[in-house]
């Protein structure tokens, strides 16, 4: 009996769970947004974690253990380019997951995973928040509305309207 063994199978052999999570990991770093289960979202966790840290590091072995994980080579010069500098002060939890509604066919529960904004971002949007905050122009309410209308009702007098008269044959006729 396996013990201390934490890891999801997926219901896949060994090399096809390994393509799936490497392929995920993959799309994260390109989009920097993906939808997944959440039992994949909450696997491929670590893996995102362990690409960036190994941006962060730099050196050429990093670099070649980054690129045989990520089959592309242009998603690891942007993990060892952009994405290390984004995170100079974390040091793992680079991802956020979201719930999102269940997913139609299955009803899987699904999540969003995001790529935390940079520390950088946050400061500015700390800036744009101490900015004083427009008014809004206040809008007529719905109770003044049927008073307004009922004042208008009362100062002209209403019209009568006859009921309509149903069209004959016989009345065709005639006429």
């Amino acid at each position: 009996m396996p013990h201390q063994v934490h890891q999801r199978k997926f219901g896949r052999t060994t090399g096809q769970r390994r393509t799936m999570l490497k392929n995920l990991t993959l799309s994260v770093l390109r989009y920097e947004r993906v939808k997944t289960t959440e039992a994949k979202a909450k696997e491929i966790r670590g893996f995102v974690d362990r690409m960036i840290n190994l941006g962060k590091d730099g050196s050429l072995s990093s670099r070649r253990r980054a690129r045989a994980w990520l089959p592309e080579q242009v998603i690891v010069e942007k993990v060892f380019d952009d994405l290390a500098k984004r995170y100079p002060d974390r040091t793992s939890g680079y991802l956020r997951t979201t719930h999102l509604p269940r997913r139609v066919g299955d009803s899987a529960p699904l999540m969003l995973l995001e790529l935390m904004p940079a520390t950088e971002e946050k400061k500015a949007e700390a800036d744009t928040e101490a900015a004083p905050k427009r008014r809004r122009l206040s809008l007529p309410r719905r109770r003044e509305k049927p008073a307004v209308e009922t004042a208008k009702a009362e100062s002209a007098p209403a019209k009568k309207r006859a009921p309509a008269r149903k069209k004959t044959t016989a009345g065709a006729k005639e006429a």
